[in-house]
């Protein structure tokens, strides 16, 4: 924020569509991760991004717009070499939630607050870049239902993170990592056997 006499305004990015949207998609991840898609507004995610929060608007329609971009865009490399067999990629996933936080897309599994065509875009993308691959581990195993199996199996790696995150269980919340990996093991090796 600047002051101009009894005029305050706020510092604004030069002028650069590429850059600016790039910003608004920074900012939109890091408000949604901190607070959840319900609770960030446009305003913040404006002010976080240095531009005027119209601007959402132009470059993703809506705020609902601009939430798909940031999960679409929240791959990265480490996701492109996950290995789906059950117990390994719940060791992965509660291990990058442990040490990183959620991302948008891991909150929005377990956020009530979403559209019908949020709901639907996000399971999309949790499609691709997870259950379409468990799937095919657990139809190789022979595996009965394994479509059921494999979202059982997401379903179970969210819950434990966001309980252990928020800390409403306290003594899953304080168990080492390794424990409750140990601890869940024979229910992920029930849902990944024939």
């Amino acid at each position: 924020m600047t002051s101009t006499g009894d005029k305050t305004s706020t510092v604004r990015r030069p002028r650069n569509s590429s850059a600016t949207r790039q910003a608004l998609l920074d900012a939109g991840r890091a408000v949604f991760d901190e607070v959840g898609y319900d609770r960030a507004t446009t305003r913040d995610i404006g002010e976080r991004a240095g531009v005027d929060p119209a601007l959402i608007a132009r470059y993703f329609d809506c705020k609902e717009g601009l939430f798909l971009a940031a999960i679409a865009e929240g791959a990265s490399a480490e996701e492109d070499e996950l290995d789906f067999e059950p117990r390994a990629l719940l060791a992965f996933l509660l291990g990058r939630w442990d040490e990183r936080g959620h991302s948008p897309l891991s909150r929005a599994l377990a956020s009530p607050a979403l559209t019908d065509e949020v709901r639907r875009q996000v399971s999309g993308i949790v499609r691709e870049r997870l259950l379409d691959q468990l799937v095919e581990v657990l139809r190789e195993r022979g595996v009965a239902e394994p479509e059921l199996r494999a979202e059982m199996l997401v379903a179970i790696a969210v819950g434990v993170a966001m309980t252990r995150a928020n800390g409403t269980l306290e003594t899953l919340a304080g168990a080492p990592r390794e424990l409750v990996l140990d601890s869940l093991g024979p229910i992920v090796d029930a849902l990944g056997s024939p």
